[in-house]
């Protein structure tokens, strides 16, 4: 079996990439589709186009609700962070659609009287059978614009995490209310039976995370057992479930982890698993301060009743006889280190390079359990610290094309597996780097917690994979006002 092949099959069981995509094209299409079967004579051509993107932005905020990243069904295969990207992008795309469906029946009249369509187009906005449209979209501008801004103006995660969900309810009810009663085609029983089903699938997934996956959640039992410091500014924190509590999953998966008295879902963070399967019923984080709830983890005591929900992700090592090098930085080597302790447990033989980044020697979190590894495995580990290092054990820092030759060193590319997580910028460094020494992208295994576009040639592949997607459902759009 081919090491891409393994990759995959490694990956936790969920629908395939392709079938995903052809899934939400359906699923965005399916208002235009059931208008399209409806058999009722189309207007203008502009106006058969506003009402067919009226249509795709409607479904495609309704999907929205379902690449959360929090079903494994659907992100187990392709990785959260793929899941996620889609999520913004769509989101963005969704919002420009939203703004253009009402200008586009106007398209003539801002070529014949750009004065009058204007006052035509600000008369439109102001009727009262239109008032719940109006309000959508000025909801979308808030939900999607307030989404992209809080990393940049430091909102707290919790607050954003609990007034996201309940902003989106409020928004798809309205998109509901205004397709159902002022689209052109929600008069016919199949446009309105596809509405409602949409409507009823996002209701659906609203039902899952606020109310079933809490209450799984704390049901579980886990406790937390210990909590120590590992570097600066990190943790490690042991849970602990009841000996009855089946729970599986493989290293490198993350888990949502919400602590008492806080409550799921929104007070729940992700946390890459740093253990071994061999190590239940216990599961080890390792955890940095970031400035929200997680400055006060140090002050949590044994015994707090925790909730967890998981296994999510596809960051799994694949088997077979590849070579494996990881490249990590910071806390980002958090699911490393269950990798490397499960293959030690396993009796793994293969040879492995860890490239560990910090910003100084005391930052590099879990480096005393990964250098006892070390004797269970053919290990080697380069230490690099953007600080100017006295010590001999350590390189110059930040990691950059000569780390990643050096550690790729005697390796045939083609049959090397790489595994990449750290932050963003060091992230795109690497795989860039890896592509250019010739590991096939199918081989560089990384994933990705953050909302943000990644700059990386894998990240721009898969963005551009994405846009095709969705370029497609505007094709749907188009060949509708054309027929």
């Amino acid at each position: 079996m081919a090491l891409s092949d393994r990759a995959a099959a490694a990956r936790r069981s969920g629908i395939p990439g392709k079938a995903l995509a052809i899934l939400y094209l359906i699923a965005a299409a399916a208002p235009l589709l059931a208008a399209w079967a409806a058999g009722i004579e189309p207007e203008s051509h502009w106006s058969e186009l506003g009402a067919g993107l009226a249509m795709i932005s409607g479904a495609m905020f309704f999907l929205q609700f379902w690449s959360s990243g929090r079903f494994e069904t659907l992100s187990g295969r392709v990785g959260i962070d793929r899941t996620m990207g889609f999520h913004r992008i769509a989101a963005v795309v969704a919002l420009l659609i939203a703004f253009a469906h009402p200008l586009a029946p106007l398209v003539p009249a801002f070529i014949d009287d750009p004065q009058g369509a204007f006052v035509l187009l600000s008369q439109m906005l102001v009727r009262p059978r239109l008032l719940s449209g109006a309000l959508s979209l000025t909801g979308l501008v808030v939900l999607v614009g307030f989404a992209l801004l809080r990393t940049r103006r430091g909102v707290r995660y919790e607050f954003w995490r609990a007034t996201h969900g309940p902003l989106a309810v409020v928004v798809a009810g309205l998109i509901l209310h205004h397709a159902l009663t002022n689209g052109d085609y929600s008069s016919a029983p199949l446009p309105e039976a596809v509405w409602l089903l949409l409507g009823g699938g996002a209701l659906l997934t609203l039902f899952s995370t606020y109310a079933v996956r809490p209450w799984r959640m704390w049901r579980q039992g886990w406790v937390v057992e210990s909590v120590e410091p590992t570097a600066d500014h990190v943790w490690q924190i042991v849970l602990r479930a009841p000996q009855r509590r089946a729970f599986r999953f493989r290293a490198g998966q993350f888990l949502w982890l919400t602590i008492a008295p806080n409550s799921p879902p929104f007070h729940d963070h992700p946390f890459s698993i740093a253990s071994s399967p061999q190590m239940l019923p216990q599961l080890r984080l390792i955890i940095r301060e970031a400035g929200d709830c997680t400055n006060a983890f140090g002050a949590i005591e044994p015994g707090r009743r925790v909730a967890i929900d998981g296994p999510h992700g596809g960051f799994i090592l694949p088997s077979g006889g590849a070579n494996v090098v990881m490249i990590a930085g910071g806390v980002g080597v958090a699911p490393l280190v269950g990798i490397l302790e499960e293959a030690a447990d396993s009796g793994d033989a293969r040879a492995f390079r860890l490239l560990y980044a910090g910003r100084t020697p005391g930052s590099l979190a879990g480096l005393r359990l990964i250098e006892s590894l070390a004797r269970r495995l053919d290990l080697h580990i380069v230490k690099v610290v953007d600080a100017l290092a006295e010590l001999p054990a350590f390189e110059q820092g930040p990691i950059d094309r000569r780390h990643i030759e050096e550690i790729l060193s005697g390796l045939p590319p083609k049959d090397t597996c790489c595994l990449v997580c750290g932050p963003a910028g060091m992230m795109e460094i690497a795989i860039d780097a890896l592509l250019d020494i010739g590991v096939p992208a199918e081989h560089i295994l990384y994933e990705r917690f953050d909302y943000a576009a990644g700059r990386s040639a894998l990240d721009k592949s898969r963005r551009n994979q994405a846009l095709a997607v969705i370029a497609t459902v505007l094709a749907v759009a188009a060949a509708f006002a054309l027929r």
